[in-house]
């Protein structure tokens, strides 16, 4: 039995197409499969690899920063002793202001910088004092170091006879004070002393008068200016004391204390408003420095309670208080923590930084021997880039696998929209078949042998037109039916088109950055050709169905019994008819009155059924006796 040719275009496509891709569909699956899964596999290992080194190096961390920062100092010259002072102090404050203990290394490394060499619990307790100034002063170690290197260069011998480690707690606290006192910052007393240089300690000025005059006149106008003035005066102030013939300085040439020097001008500008006793001093040789002394000379108690204050101060107090104030507990809790685990971990880095050490010294060997073998070196780099590339080819394999997964579901989902059409289709050539089974019935019904030839000549036809395909399309291409019937065929291959634009669009639009859709306006063309395959096919069966439903009814109308009532049309039909038999004038009744009959005799006629051999001979008989 011949199958339907719409089913034998399925078949054939399933057996052709649709089974083979599903084929390679599963190989590919199979093949990325088993890639992912070594992937997989070779990350989970080099996951496991990673994370234990990381793991190790994170829980050593700690210990690795302190080591680091140690270096560092060890660097200058510090010996193991003062490294071991160093490491405690810089837990314990830690652990005490919740302050990074390798940021406290770092002080110990600009005090070295600083002061230069000193015992080992000297240079520790120098460095927990330029630690908790930096923390009372909300500043940072460099700040500190450069502060502390500027000073004592300016009074290293004072600095020398209290011992390094008093001077700069020392030092540390009068700075605290000053912030406490006038609210100035770090920054700005770093910033005056880089300024005035030596200036200051050449001329004799105290620290702590130093200290006081910047900090009461910061408080009045900007850091700027109140630097501006006091330096003005400590250039002007020798030549002043001549022209003023008041005493600046002491038998030594040594500058006298702050308030004796206000004391000495007191009594010549009292009398005098502000613009002359500008002039009077400026004159004098001071500059903007006169400011400066009219300006302290009218506040003369406000600056001694400050400079009382800032002389009573020992060691280290005033940065202790601030810095304690400013702890905050839960990053001492975080920064115990730390100590704890680089307490740990400098007990285990001395074990195992021969191991690293010899890790590193075999890497420096692989090293030199890329450089003696040259050679070997370029084999085993093509060797890498070779399993690279592989694992970068399967990648995109990966990658073109998931590609292709997408495209079959367009596919699948393009056929699923085509089964439905086809349905459709189908509830058509059902009604269609009604009525073909109707016409079959009368072609039954009619006993002309004609209609079996007809539907032999119509086979042939079906025949012809297969084998004579192209040939008709180029004859009738543009007829309406011909173009639906290719329309239909096309109609198969369209999920197929769509699935492979769909990929190619999918990869312009990903080669592209995101940002080329112009691959995707397929789909727009797509739906207008489906939507004029079916428009056509609809037309299509509405005009054959109209076609049919015509030549059913005029066979119908032909067939005795089955035709209409109109009686108009039947006494039309009858009129339309021709005579066949010619009837001469008078009618039938003349030409049978005026008929001359004429007979035969042939005497008695006997009929001897015996000699009868068949029903002919019985015919023939009774024709005989009829004359």
């Amino acid at each position: 039995m011949a199958l339907p040719e719409p089913l034998r275009f399925t078949v054939g496509l399933i057996d052709q197409i649709s089974k083979p891709l599903g084929n390679i569909q599963r190989q590919f699956n199979d093949m990325t499969s088993s890639y992912r899964d070594g992937t997989h596999t070779m990350v989970a290992g080099a996951a496991g690899v990673a994370g234990a080194g990381i793991a190790l190096q994170q829980a050593l961390m700690p210990a690795i920063e302190m080591d680091r920062a140690l270096g560092e100092v060890k660097a200058l010259g510090v010996t193991d002793d003062h490294l071991k002072a160093i490491t405690k102090t810089a837990l314990n404050f830690s652990a005490e202001y919740g302050q990074s203990a390798v940021e406290v290394i770092r002080h110990s490394e600009g005090i070295k910088n600083a002061i230069g060499d000193m015992p080992p619990a000297v240079m520790a307790s120098a460095t927990q004092s330029s630690a908790t100034l930096a923390m009372a002063m909300k500043s940072d170690a460099q700040t500190v170091s450069r502060y502390l290197k500027n000073l004592y260069g300016n009074y290293q011998q004072q600095a020398d006879a209290m011992g390094k480690d008093a001077w700069v707690a020392q030092i540390a606290g009068m700075t605290a004070e000053v912030k406490r006192l006038y609210g100035v910052e770090m920054d700005a007393i770093e910033g005056m002393i880089d300024g005035q240089h030596s200036l200051a300690s050449t001329m004799g000025m105290s620290f702590q008068d130093q200290l006081s005059t910047f900090g009461f006149l910061s408080q009045q106008m900007s850091e700027g200016d109140a630097n501006t003035q006091l330096t003005n005066f400590l250039e002007g102030a020798l030549e002043a004391q001549k022209n003023l013939n008041v005493a600046f300085t002491d038998t030594n040439g040594q500058l006298l204390p702050m308030q004796q020097i206000l004391k000495n001008v007191k009594p010549l500008i009292d009398d005098l408003s502000g613009a002359n006793a500008r002039k009077l001093l400026d004159d004098a040789g001071l500059g903007d420095g006169s400011l400066m002394l009219i300006n302290m000379v009218k506040n003369m108690e406000s600056f001694k309670s400050g400079y009382e204050a800032i002389g009573r101060v020992q060691g280290l107090g005033p940065a202790t208080e601030m810095a304690s104030t400013m702890a905050d507990q839960w990053q001492r809790l975080e920064q115990g923590i730390f100590a704890i685990r680089a307490a740990f971990g400098s007990a285990l880095l001395p074990s195992l930084l021969p191991v690293v050490q010899y890790l590193s010294d075999g890497a420096q060997e692989v090293v030199t021997w890329t450089q003696l073998f040259p050679n070997l070196t370029r084999v085993v780099g093509y060797g890498v880039i070779a399993v690279l590339g592989l694992a970068a080819a399967g990648g995109v394999l990966t990658l073109m696998a998931g590609i292709g997964k997408q495209a079959m579901a367009t596919y699948m989902l393009t056929m699923k929209l085509f089964a439905g059409v086809t349905f459709l289709l189908g509830r058509g050539m059902t009604f269609l078949r009604g009525a073909v089974f109707a016409a079959n019935l009368v072609m039954a019904a009619n006993p002309i042998v004609l209609v079996v030839g007809a539907v032999v000549a119509a086979v042939a036809a079906v025949g012809a037109l297969i084998y004579y395909w192209d040939d008709l399309k180029a004859r009738f291409g543009d007829t309406t039916w011909f173009q639906i019937l290719e329309n239909a065929i096309s109609l198969f291959t369209l999920p197929f088109r769509a699935a492979f634009a769909l990929v190619r669009a999918g990869w312009q639009w990903v080669l592209s950055g995101f940002s080329d859709t112009s691959g995707f306006e397929f789909i727009g063309q797509m739906a207008g050709e489906i939507y004029n395959i079916f428009g056509g096919v609809f037309e299509w069966l509405k005009s054959m169905w109209d076609q049919i439903g015509t030549a059913m009814k005029g066979m119908l109308d032909w067939l005795p019994g089955f035709g209409g009532d109109d009686e108009t049309a039947s006494i039309q039909a009858v009129q339309a008819a021709r005579p066949v038999a010619q009837v001469p004038q008078g009618g039938a009744a003349k030409a049978l009155a005026s008929y001359q009959s004429s007979s035969t005799h042939f005497g008695g006629v006997s009929i001897y059924a015996q000699q009868m051999n068949n029903p002919q001979d019985f015919a023939n008989e009774m024709e005989m006796y009829a004359g």
